[in-house]
């Protein structure tokens, strides 16, 4: 049974220093407290104060460790169904919202045992626009870990030329360069890359028509030559 947003995010909340609590956000003051019980120890975080141009924010730092829970610390997930979204311009995240909440782009449903099911899908349907404009510029200033991956040299070396022919346009310096919507490609997880170019394919995923056209003239060999190339990227 899913959980409603507002209760995961209580539910969700750790202890402990937070990147959020920087320089970007004056804080002025940070006690924490513990409960324990016989089965596991919760933590909970109180008189956490956070503002910003002063207006109370607390929320920005649960909404955080709430994305935390599937993508990693900041950003950088190590489950290789869930996309490292550190990293991503600012741009690119809103649009990446942007079409979850249209149900431009159908997410899989994660969930990690003992803890509340996730749907990217609903959970940018029942955020506001300033959760989202807080969290892009959250994420769009952690750095991008690429994931340690396996990858062909042989199959490498062609996905280089491919991807010089026909991503390099929009997906600058092999992919690893983010810029507005056009997502990390090198270092990123080779499972969810192959998902997305499957559901681009068979229509579950809404991309514009250019991008749509040279992934529809790739054969399969042409696309996991790419994924070999974009998971070499992410170990050099």
């Amino acid at each position: 049974m899913q959980m409603p947003v507002k209760l995961r995010l209580i539910y969700m909340a750790k202890v402990g220093q937070h990147p959020l609590l920087t320089s970007q956000y004056p804080v002025a003051t940070v006690n924490c407290m513990k409960i324990i019980d016989a089965k596991k120890t919760l933590t909970l975080v109180g008189l956490l104060l956070l503002f910003s141009n002063g207006v109370f924010a607390t929320d920005i730092v649960r909404l955080v460790t709430m994305c935390e829970e599937c993508h990693g610390k900041d950003g950088n997930s190590t489950h290789p169904d869930v996309p490292i979204i550190a990293g991503f311009s600012h741009e690119g995240f809103l649009n990446t919202m942007d079409v979850f909440r249209e149900n431009e782009r159908i997410a899989i449903r994660f969930h990690k045992p003992g803890e509340p099911e996730t749907v990217m899908n609903e959970i940018a349907q029942e955020l506001s626009d300033k959760d989202v404009e807080e969290l892009a510029d959250y994420f769009s200033r952690r750095p991008f870990i690429a994931a340690k991956q396996t990858s062909d040299a042989a199959q490498a070396a062609r996905g280089e030329i491919i991807h010089k022919q026909k991503c390099e346009k929009c997906h600058y310096g092999n992919g690893a360069d983010p810029v507005e919507d056009a997502a990390i490609l090198a270092g990123q997880w080779t499972i969810y890359l192959r998902r997305q170019f499957d559901n681009i394919l068979s229509g579950k995923r809404i991309v514009p028509r250019s991008m749509l056209r040279r992934i529809k003239k790739l054969s399969a060999e042409d696309i996991e030559d790419l994924l070999h190339f974009y998971a070499l990227q992410g170990s050099k």
